[in-house]
């Protein structure tokens, strides 16, 4: 009779053993994530300048990280500081947490903490959580947060607006601010 249990101990391993395998064989039902493409290339600590036709500086990015993504041609910054200079006389100054190129496009997208200011009128200034530049026709516009406008002795929020860079002229709408008398 031992021999029985033995046999049937060896034949019931063998089916567990058989069963184990098979299973590890199929995929699990998610399946290992598959890990993100890797970018074309990327840069840290990055100064990034461009020059207009005539040689004159046109702008100068800083960016703790510039990541080219392979999979679709965008262009991805972090911690972004830009000096702008194609307006003509007047150099720009803006800040954000991100940036977004995408692949072929002339507009510029920035978000997270977006400050856009005149150099020499620092106390002149415009903050929002989402904004584009337009680097062809040197126009800042609203992606549809809401914008915080400070200059000289007024203040306002706005809900969208259009600046442009050349004049800096700037078109407000839903506009709710206060303007202070001296």
């Amino acid at each position: 009779m031992n021999w029985r249990w033995a046999t049937l101990t060896a034949v019931l391993a063998a089916v567990v053993i058989g069963y184990g395998a098979y299973n590890e064989r199929r995929a699990p039902p998610g399946g290992p994530a598959a890990p993100p493409p890797a970018p074309a290339y990327y840069l840290y600590d990055a100064v990034v300048s461009e020059t207009q036709p005539d040689g004159s500086l046109g702008m100068r990015l800083n960016a703790k990280r510039i990541e080219h993504s392979q999979s679709d041609g965008s262009i991805a910054l972090q911690d972004v500081r830009v000096n702008y200079f194609q307006a003509p006389e007047r150099e720009w100054l803006l800040t954000a947490e991100r940036g977004l190129i995408p692949a072929e496009s002339r507009i510029v997208q920035f978000s997270g903490d977006v400050e856009l200011s005149p150099v020499e009128e620092p106390q002149n200034w415009l903050r929002t959580q989402a904004l584009a530049i337009d680097a062809e026709r040197n126009i800042a516009y609203g992606l549809g947060a809401p914008a915080a406008l400070q200059f000289g002795r007024h203040a306002m929020t706005v809900q969208n607006f259009m600046a442009d860079l050349n004049t800096g002229a700037v078109r407000l709408e839903s506009v709710n601010g206060s303007f202070r008398s001296p």
